[in-house]
């Protein structure tokens, strides 16, 4: 019967090992049952069916804990203490450590951590002496000592290197790969969980969760809320699937922070209070009160804190003093100095704001943008500049920004710093001249576009996964084509796209970037090329502009943002209804053309009409506000037959002015299913000579993207697709497969001028750091200095018949500005757009 038991409780830890906690538990209960395990009556010491009967409430007790009851996995060690062979006693001591960490008791889980230690040394078992130093490293992850941490998990990793439990050594390699990501080398973190993933699906695909909720961790520290929130979502519904409420519970808090970051408070406050009932319920009160913390620091930022706040939170910060847990407690301390600040009560907001305790990371990064912000407030509430911790803040970001290989981290980074820089965007509104308000303005866009590009698409590796991706994308298209389920293909394409994402993220950054350009710097240029630069932005809900150029530096308030936000939306969605592939009934196209003109009127009486009479003749160069990034400004009417260039930043244009172009041959490329695309590219060829002419049948991207680098000109005739949700992957579709705007990133020497006559490859998707992402965005990125591409769904007839005209013209010698206004200024709802210089 023992042998029985022995075996069941075998199985019963392998389950526990492999994270399937429900499983674990009913073998376990099973064992237990059937070696008649009775509180009441424990074993004789010293026994076989004790010893038998100890290890298995060892085992118990942390799976109890797991499934959230960790009082009575306390209980079940109690019991066992009774029994258990004095050579065992390690793992019993091993084990409440364990339990008492989980439940944020920190200190008290370092001390018995330490009691055990000597007794698993000396009489093992060794797997659990590793794992002594593996869970004392996840104790001082908690509280900040990170470097502590990082020995301790090191001396775990070369313990296991001995022992044949390849799980253990996966998951010992993963904390030590989340110890790097708090120390903020996050691409050598991303790299490492790519690793563990892969020992994770051999050996215990139960924990891929826990790599999910890993990388969700590392998007949080670079600012994508967004998609940390569905990262955690999936590892949280696979960690209650297995049974792990404990850490389920956990996600759930960090799947708030984020949505708190993201400022849906609503939600994120749902599930805050989700987060912090599972947290009590499980005797977990530090990461509780945590939950509690981000429920204020939602009503904080909402303006929404009620009476009484400020001591809240103070509470709060005794409470986690209190019990030793030191994880965001300076963020809380922080906290309660911008109450203070807020309701104008100084005392002791210095000792709040103390720097003493900054660490390294992430978390001392989040803590020093949080003073920061602090600081300033306080100096505006106390009638001094704010503007130096502002400044501190952004620059301390700067730096951090440039560790990233990837474009969606550079701009994700951005996120950060946006109430750093909404700050001081107010200030010199109401306090500052023209040049600084512009300035300002520019510190709080495009700021990817500072840093060269890594290319790690053009890596071999990169390239080897972009052709299986290929090959799934035409194995998808020909199955929806064939009218088959597509479903497993889509997967594929999935699994593809998010491989070579990993691969890029996990790429370091070059540690630079370009200089910042002078708002005087910016005026002269374009007084020199006799245009006006309209910088939009928003202060106190209102759009704003500085003019650059045309006499002088000015600051103009337009329309209310929010009117201009919907006009811009409504205008977009109307201008796809003109482009649909089928005929429009008359009198809806009338109709749909009626909503255009008064959405379009709306903008120009809003924004235009007030800045008008200071532009004059001039050329406009627009930087959009990132909420109207959407808009086809040459669609307003005052702005017909004007050239007008759209940027996503004052200093892109400088550069994309300045920067030495391409003068290779000229490419002129066609995609599949265009119904004009054999005279479009005929007679666009033919104003190039030695043009490099790829028909659809012939049109091989890799070919395409070979051509592209060193040309003076690139017309691309081919449908594409915006991906808001996957930006590298928006694409065109050519003979032989897509070119994806990832891989324009890797080019040497990006096309001086690049034309997209189809589709709506114009568009981006805005971060939340005022960042733009897309197909037309990564050009630009790559360091191509004008493209003219569209915001909306075109025509095939009506984009051959203006390219070829704009193509004449700027053989002729027009700017692509001035060529696009004079094709246009007749052609009142096309949705092209001449982006960059």
């Amino acid at each position: 019967m023992l042998s029985r038991v022995w075996r069941l409780f075998s199985r019963g830890q392998r389950l526990h090992r492999r994270g399937r906690m429900v499983e674990a538990a009913e073998t376990l209960e099973e064992a237990l049952a059937l070696v008649e395990w009775n509180p009441g009556h424990p074993p004789p010491p010293g026994t076989a069916r004790a010893r038998l009967i100890a290890r298995i409430l060892t085992v118990r007790s942390v799976n109890l804990a797991h499934l959230g009851d960790s009082a009575m996995g306390l209980r079940l060690l109690d019991h066992a203490e009774e029994f258990i062979a004095p050579e065992e006693r390690g793992m019993l001591l091993h084990q409440r450590a364990f339990i008492l960490w989980q439940n944020g008791r920190l200190n008290d889980a370092l001390k018995w951590f330490a009691a055990a230690e000597p007794f698993l040394e000396s009489n093992g078992p060794d797997w659990m002496y590793a794992a002594l130093f593996h869970n004392r490293a996840a104790v001082w992850r908690d509280l900040g000592e990170l470097h502590n941490g990082l020995e301790s998990i090191q001396r775990a990793i070369s313990l296991y290197a001995n022992l044949d439990i390849p799980v253990h050594q996966a998951k010992a390699q993963h904390a030590e790969a989340l110890l790097w990501l708090d120390l903020g080398d996050v691409t050598r973190a991303l790299r490492a969980f790519d690793e563990v993933r892969v020992q994770y699906r051999r050996h215990a695909p139960e924990l891929e969760a826990f790599v999910l909720g890993s990388y969700a961790d590392a998007l949080l520290y670079v600012g994508m809320y967004r998609q940390a929130a569905e990262h955690w979502a999936e590892a949280i519904a696979g960690l209650r699937l297995s049974g792990d409420q404990r850490t389920a519970a956990i996600l759930e808090f960090w799947r708030a922070v984020a949505g708190f970051e993201y400022h849906q408070f609503e939600t994120a406050s749902e599930w805050a209070k989700q987060a912090m009932n599972s947290l009590y319920r499980q005797g977990n009160e530090p990461m509780a009160f945590l939950a509690q913390l981000l429920i204020l620091q939602g009503q904080f930022d909402s303006h929404n804190e009620g009476v009484n706040f400020a001591d809240k939170v103070a509470r709060l910060c005794e409470a986690l003093e209190n019990r030793g847990w030191t994880l965001r407690l300076n963020q809380a301390k922080i906290l309660e100095a911008r109450a203070r600040i807020r309701i104008g009560k100084f005392d002791g907001v210095h000792e709040l704001l103390d720097e003493s305790q900054e660490g390294a990371g992430y978390e001392a990064l989040a803590e020093s943008l949080a003073r920061y912000l602090a600081k300033a407030e306080l100096a505006t509430a106390q009638g001094r500049d704010p503007m130096p911790e502002l400044h501190a803040g952004l620059n301390l970001l700067d730096r951090y920004r440039v560790e990233f290989g990837s474009i969606e981290f550079q701009a994700g980074v951005s996120a950060l710093g946006v109430q750093l820089a909404n700050r001081g965007l107010v200030h010199t509104t109401e306090h500052g001249e023209p040049g600084e308000m512009l300035w300002w303005a520019e510190r709080s866009r495009a700021q990817a576009l500072r840093i060269p590009p890594v290319k790690s698409s053009a890596d071999p590796d990169a390239r080897e996964a972009l052709g299986r991706l290929r090959q799934a994308r035409q194995r998808l298209w020909d199955l929806q084509v064939e009218g088959k389920d597509a479903t497993e293909a889509l997967e594929r394409v999935r699994e593809l796209e998010e491989e070579i994402r990993a691969y890029d993220r996990a790429k370091p950054g070059p540690g630079q970037q370009t200089e910042r350009i002078a708002a005087e710097s910016i005026h002269n240029l374009a007084e020199d090329r006799d245009s006006v630069v309209i910088s939009l932005f928003d202060a106190g809900g209102h759009l704003r502009a500085v003019l650059s150029g045309a006499g002088g530096l000015r600051h103009v308030e337009l329309i209310e943002l929010e009117p201009a936000v919907e006009a811009g939306r409504r205008l977009g969605a109307d201008l796809d209804a003109l482009g649909a592939p089928y005929r429009l009934p008359e009198r809806l196209r009338q109709s749909v053309e009626g909503s255009v003109r008064r959405n379009a009127e709306t903008l120009a009486e809003g924004i235009w009409k007030p800045i008008s009479r200071f532009v004059g003749d001039h050329s406009a160069v627009i930087v959009p506000h990132s909420k109207l990034a959407w808009v086809p400004w040459p669609l307003l009417p005052p702005l017909r037959g004007r050239p007008v260039t759209v940027v996503p930043s004052a200093e892109a244009w400088y550069r994309a002015v300045n920067r030495t172009r391409a003068t290779g041959a000229a490419l002129v490329a066609a995609g599949q299913a265009l119904n004009t695309a054999d005279t479009e590219i005929d007679a666009i060829a033919a104003l190039y000579p030695g043009a490099h002419l790829m028909r659809a049948e012939d049109s091989d991207p890799e070919l395409v993207l070979k051509a592209l680098d060193g040309a003076s000109v690139a017309h691309l005739a081919a449908h594409g697709h915006h991906e808001p949700d996957n930006v590298l992957f928006s694409r065109l579709d050519f003979g032989q497969g897509p070119l994806n705007a990832y891989e324009l990133l890797g080019l040497d020497q990006p096309p001086g001028h690049v034309v997209l006559s189809s589709c709506d490859l114009g568009r981006s998707t805005v971060a939340v750091g005022n960042e733009t992402l897309g197909f037309t965005a990564a050009l630009l990125h790559a360091g191509t200095s004008t493209v003219v591409s569209s915001l909306g769904r075109v025509p095939d007839e009506l984009a051959a018949e203006m390219m070829i005209d704009y193509h004449r013209r700027c053989a002729a010698g027009a700017t692509p500005a001035e060529a696009l206004a004079a094709v246009g200024e007749n052609r009142p709802w096309h949705p092209f757009v001449c982006f960059g210089a």
